[in-house]
């Protein structure tokens, strides 16, 4: 506590005298003068808490003195003295800064009493001051501390934001350098080996330090930090037994020669990572311990971020290596199944051919001799027919499979004939094979009559029952079938629904890509078609199921176009007497095809450039893939796929003769087979 001291300033011996007695008597510590110069020099010292100054001093007077002592320290509590006390007097003294004035002669007990008012004024306003400080401090220390802590909290924020370790430390450095506004920032990481560290993300430091300093463990303040996993607080003094002189005993580079002022561990609970290193503020402010502190906090965020970062990376590179593998895992059971599918084509193709072969041959064995029956012959001859059907089917499926058929077909087609024609192809599965088992499944039919659909009754059967066998194989243990038609506002409907085991969500995403099965001895390739026949008849396909719930899958067809054709092939007609003739030319690079199919978009472009009335048919292999405004915009009339039937190219022949009829024909416009 400060003591109090009391200057009495009188030109008079016998105040100075009477005033400094009585005040040492009640505990003061006095001293005096006779003129305001003498005081000044006094007030040189040690500061008086208390000064009575008698205003008519000889030299300076007792107010001028006043506003000296004012000026040297605000804080001195004054006390006039005169004999000559006026009330202007009074005002004066008291608007210079004087705590009270006394008249002369005065009262010794007022006296003390003014003495004991005015030190203890002093001893308020400064113990108001020191404790206005220490709430100024304590402000500015809470005002610090909530900033850093929004910083670490930002600094959480933000680092769990960031899965790469290169932000992750790129963030980390920039933040140190704003905060602590520190000249260098250096974030070192240990090698695999956990033999050295090496700068990862810095701030300040010359390229050439970042990429040439390796810290061996155990050397210098940044080795010894990673080697103990214990912080470092020298703030760059040379002194310190911590900087070893500031340099790194064992670095290599520049890096060896700069002081680190405070070294931080980024350890995790089994060891350290790395350290996080700060030299010298901009401002050459040094670091205090709060400083310290904060870096620490920072590193333990880190260091969860960081282990965190790189268990995502290793998760991520196991994981695209286990899709690498998925995928040369898929792409060879593609290839396998591919490869099964191949060899099941070529047997296929590989009987019809030997069918078609023998039958061709026997066909010429009989016409070599006489008197063979002809039915014998008509027969043979169907079967080779037969035989080219199933063959060209086989084609269409795999064009169906591929994706590359554009063709659009134009028969109107009854929905539930083709759901009976299914369910009577696939009864020897579900009835025969399965109920001879011991497996009991039924088949439940709801055919209400229903508008009829623009398609092809052979392709909607092998769709329907495709999801018909799908639906038997989700039922091992047998069950119920239920197919409906319906008609609503999006078109017609048939709806297959099962009792079996139902499908997960991820497996109804991926239910129609090529080569996706959930069976062991699947190919996968079965509701790729149907999703292949529906798509190319304009319908849609919808799908509820959940696992333990059976499934229900609706196909959606929009109602029959108006001029659609009835359905199924062309009736027989008489070829030798077509009720048409007219002159054909046959183009084709086969020989075997010159004696019945024509093609070419050239041909047909030139010919109808030439003869606009000439109608132009083509007949190829690759029909299913053309697309139709490309067929309108080389002139051609009409197109069949090979293999055609003789019926059916026959009617065709006769309808562009009828047609021809209507005149010329340009390129580009609307023949009577669009109509």
């Amino acid at each position: 506590m400060e003591r109090t001291r009391v200057l009495v300033v009188d030109d008079e011996k016998t105040v100075q005298y009477v005033l400094t007695t009585l005040l040492q008597q009640q505990g003061y510590e006095t001293d005096s003068a006779g003129s305001a110069e003498e005081a000044l020099s006094k007030l040189e010292g040690e500061p008086f808490s208390v000064a009575f100054l008698d205003i008519v001093l000889p030299g300076m007077n007792g107010l001028n003195l006043l506003d000296r002592i004012k000026e040297r320290d605000p804080d001195t509590a004054i006390i006039m003295m005169t004999s000559q006390s006026s009330a202007k007097t009074a005002i004066d003294a008291l608007r210079k800064g004087a705590y009270d004035y006394i008249d002369k002669p005065f009262e010794l007990d007022h006296v003390v009493a003014v003495a004991e008012r005015a030190a203890s004024q002093r001893r308020l306003r400064l113990e108001n001051r020191r404790l206005q400080e220490e709430q100024d401090r304590q402000n500015k220390f809470l005002q610090e501390a909530v900033k850093r802590l929004g910083s670490l909290n930002s600094a959480g924020t933000g680092l769990a934001a960031i899965t790469s370790i290169g932000d992750l430390l790129d963030f980390i450095v920039e933040l140190v350098s704003n905060e602590l506004d520190a000249e260098r920032v250096s974030l070192m990481l240990v090698n695999e080996q956990g033999t050295e560290l090496s700068i990862a993300a810095s701030r300040g430091l010359d390229q050439n330090i970042v990429t040439q300093t390796r810290v061996p463990l155990g050397s210098g303040v940044a080795g010894r930090v990673a080697k103990e996993g214990k912080q470092l607080y020298s703030n760059g003094d040379p002194a310190d037994p911590t900087v070893e002189a500031g340099r790194h005993p064992g670095a290599h580079g520049p890096f060896a020669s700069i002081p680190i002022s405070v070294s931080v561990p980024i350890r995790t609970p089994t060891n350290v990572l790395g350290v996080l290193n700060v030299t010298g503020r901009r401002e050459s402010r040094p670091f205090d311990q709060d400083d310290s502190s904060y870096l620490s906090a920072l590193a333990g965020q880190l260091a969860v971020a960081l282990e965190r970062a790189r268990q995502a990376e290793s998760l991520q590179t196991a994981y695209d290596s286990l899709r690498r593998t998925q995928d040369e895992l898929v792409a060879t059971g593609r290839l396998k199944a591919i490869g099964e599918m191949a060899a099941g084509v070529a047997h296929d193709f590989n009987n019809l051919l030997n069918g078609i072969l023998v039958n061709s041959q026997l066909i010429q064995r009989d016409l070599d001799k006489d008197g063979i029956p002809r039915d014998r012959v008509r027969k043979q001859a169907g079967l080779v027919e037969k035989l080219a059907l199933q063959g060209a089917d086989t084609v269409r499926r795999l064009q169906d499979f591929a994706g590359i058929r554009k063709d659009r077909p134009s028969e109107r087609v009854d929905l539930n004939d083709a759901v009976r024609r299914a369910v009577e192809l696939t009864t020897p599965k579900w009835q025969g094979e399965l109920g001879a088992s011991g497996v009991r499944i039924e088949i439940e039919l709801s055919l209400p009559s229903v508008p009829p659909i623009t398609g092809n009754v052979r392709e909607l059967t092998q769709a329907i029952s495709n999801l018909i066998f799908n639906a038997v194989e989700a039922m091992s243990k047998g069950g119920l079938i239920r197919i409906i038609t319906s008609e609503n506002d999006k078109g017609v409907r048939v709806t297959i629904s099962d009792t079996g085991c139902g499908m997960s969500q991820e497996v109804q995403e991926h239910l129609f890509e090529s080569f996706f099965t959930t069976k062991a001895d699947g190919q996968g390739l079965g509701l790729n078609v149907v999703r292949g026949i529906i798509r190319r008849l304009g319908g849609e396909i919808e799908i509820e199921s959940g696992p333990g719930e059976g499934t229900s899958i609706g196909l959606v067809f929009p109602p029959a176009r108006a001029g659609a054709t009835a359905g199924e092939a062309a009736q027989p007609v008489d070829s030798d007497a077509p009720t048409e003739r007219g002159r054909i030319l046959v183009v084709d690079d086969d020989g075997i095809n010159l004696e019945i199919c024509v093609s070419g978009w050239d041909v047909a472009k030139q010919v109808k450039t030439t003869s606009p009335s000439t109608r132009v048919m083509l007949l190829s292999g690759w029909s299913v893939q053309l697309d139709p405004e490309q067929i309108k915009a080389a002139g051609i009339d009409l197109v069949l796929s090979k293999p055609v039937q003789i019926d059916e190219l026959v009617q065709a022949v006769q309808r562009l003769l009828c047609d021809q009829r209507s005149g010329p024909q340009p390129v580009g416009e609307k023949s009577s087979r669009d109509s």
